[in-house]
């Protein structure tokens, strides 16, 4: 198993437990209620254990769980005691998932063995070559960073964008009517973007943001729509992108 298999790996076990195994009344409550934060941090260490265990050895997987476990728990509850200080929920929103990752990264790094417990790569080399498991893993992992993380992401940078003296965010006249099947319009937009750029079919992506505009055509003519549409679209776009070149030089990391 390489380093960035390794890390790809661990990565993943850390965009399920805190994005797909915490609920929203979780994420909303649980900077409010200390029982929320309990149980998600329990729910992010069970969740965490198989992965940590199938990335590293048997002399290492104990301490690098409770490394990341409890500093997952520990940054979780700084972010709480921020969130009703500090009305920048996006700065928040990314500096507490760079400490989520840079911990990872510190943790794999400083424990990396190329004998995990569980040689879960082993596995599928049996069926697949070792090439395409990386692939696998790295379009595994791009999606499910583009998809929740990424939907996140743009929903706090919108809020973000806002009319000087006005309660409305981004809200056209078509806004509040499209919302629903505009989030699902963005992760599918996210899905295709970001698996042409893993493919390096960045020509492609003109053809999905073409499509995209042209379905929205007549709402752009409702300015304060056009605008956030506009930013929402380009965030998207280079969301999905980033993410899937940074996944790809991952796991091809040796």
């Amino acid at each position: 198993m390489t380093f960035g298999f390794a890390l790809g790996f661990v990565l993943l076990g850390h965009v399920v437990a805190d994005f797909y195994l915490q609920t929203n009344r979780v994420a909303r409550k649980k900077s409010e209620r200390a029982s929320l934060l309990v149980l998600h941090c329990g729910c992010y260490a069970l969740c965490m254990a198989p992965f940590v265990f199938a990335s590293l050895s048997f002399e290492s997987v104990v301490l690098a769980w409770l490394v990341l476990s409890l500093s997952h728990a520990l940054v979780d509850c700084g972010k709480a005691r921020l969130e009703g200080r500090i009305e920048k929920p996006l700065a928040v929103f990314c500096v507490d998932q760079a400490i989520h990752v840079l911990l990872c990264v510190v943790v794999v790094a400083t424990l990396f063995d190329e004998r995990p417990a569980f040689e879960i790569a082993g596995i599928f080399v049996g069926v697949m070559d070792a090439t395409s498991v990386a692939a696998a893993l790295g379009i595994s992992l791009t999606l499910l960073v583009v998809w929740r993380p990424g939907a996140i992401f743009v929903r706090l940078l919108l809020e973000s964008v806002r009319i000087k003296g006005s309660d409305i965010v981004c809200s056209g006249k078509g806004a509040a009517n499209g919302l629903r099947t505009g989030r699902w319009i963005g992760m599918l937009e996210r899905t295709i973007v970001a698996v042409l750029a893993f493919c390096n079919q960045f020509g492609a992506i003109a053809f999905v943001l073409t499509a995209k505009s042209i379905a929205r055509f007549k709402m752009l003519d409702d300015k304060e729509f056009a605008e956030c549409y506009l930013v929402g679209t380009l965030a998207s776009t280079a969301f999905a992108i980033l993410a899937s070149l940074a996944v790809r030089e991952l796991v091809a990391w040796s």
